[in-house]
């Protein structure tokens, strides 16, 4: 019988509401032995996550959200250790990028009736991660959300809230540019976005040919210098009409750097800050099992 370890912070938002009884029973439904860990902090998660990977589990699956699978991932690229997710989190972003049901119970349940699934992901500054790192306005987002006075209560709604409150002071950063083994470009760059997957902030298709298991990223680098190119910038994503704007910039690459000499701007990767720039990225091809993953 395979199984399962769930990594848990109980004394979280999201795990003080976790259904475990229903959650233990949906593994049994699948005819998986799971065991439930509860412990706190990033230190704790990654290490746990390696204890379970040593037992020689099939799986591990994250109770919470993007930052607490990211923080499993050291422990399992390049295993044959599964990644799970029980979807508890503000944004969801992996859950919602496999398409996957919010429910828990029926989260569970739909990753277990397959086998899991190579997929690439990406490193931010060395640390891995699975959906998205980026720079400039998203992660400033993410650094006010993970903030002292966090409006991370609010859900997936904080998000565009904190943005409309940061979109006044907005201005582009110049910004130098490499990506793979092309020369440098220039760039006043207002967010820089660099996704293993199609949707910001698991709604949002901003990169639609992306694919999890293609060995590569996809990029948006949007270029402007005010609050209302930043705006402009938005509506057109909204909209699905940012593809081939010539003040977006987007590839699909191997990886990427975004050195910012004049000002230091934020960094940030699966939804917790990383500093700030110089951000260096790189896909990691095919380094992790996922369980989730729709097969053609």
């Amino acid at each position: 019988m395979p199984r399962a370890i769930v990594l848990l912070n109980p004394r979280s938002r999201s795990g003080a509401r976790a259904p475990i009884g229903r959650l233990l029973d949906a593994f049994r439904e699948a005819d998986w032995d799971a065991e439930i860990w509860a412990g706190e902090g990033a230190a704790w998660s990654t290490d746990a996550a390696a204890r379970a990977r040593d037992m020689g589990v099939d799986a591990i699956f994250g109770a919470g959200g993007d930052g607490q699978l990211a923080r499993i991932l050291p422990a399992i690229v390049h295993s044959p250790t599964a990644l799970g997710v029980v979807p508890l989190g503000t944004g969801n972003v992996w859950a919602r990028e496999l398409g996957l049901p919010l429910r828990p119970v029926q989260a569970v349940l739909r990753q277990l009736a397959a086998p899991p699934q190579p997929v690439d992901v990406g490193t931010a500054n060395g640390r891995p991660f699975l959906a998205i790192a980026s720079a400039g306005l998203d992660a400033r987002i993410v650094q006010v959300i993970e903030g002292e006075a966090s409006p991370k209560a609010l859900g997936q709604i904080a998000y565009p809230l904190v943005g409309l409150t940061l979109a006044p002071g907005l201005r582009g950063t110049p910004t130098r540019v490499w990506i793979d083994d092309e020369p440098a470009v220039d760039i006043d760059l207002l967010a820089g976005i660099i996704s293993n997957g199609r949707l910001y902030g698991g709604v949002v298709p901003l990169l639609p040919n992306a694919r999890l298991d293609d060995g590569l990223l996809d990029v948006a680098l949007f270029h402007g210098g005010s609050p209302f190119d930043a705006g402009a910038h938005a509506a057109r994503v909204l909209a699905g009409r940012h593809q081939g704007n010539p003040n977006i910039i987007m590839r699909r690459i191997q990886r990427i750097r975004l050195e910012t000499p004049g000002t230091a701007i934020p960094v940030q990767s699966d939804g917790d800050p990383l500093g700030s720039t110089p951000l260096e990225v790189e896909v990691v091809a095919g380094a992790l099992l996922a369980l989730g993953i729709a097969t053609a």
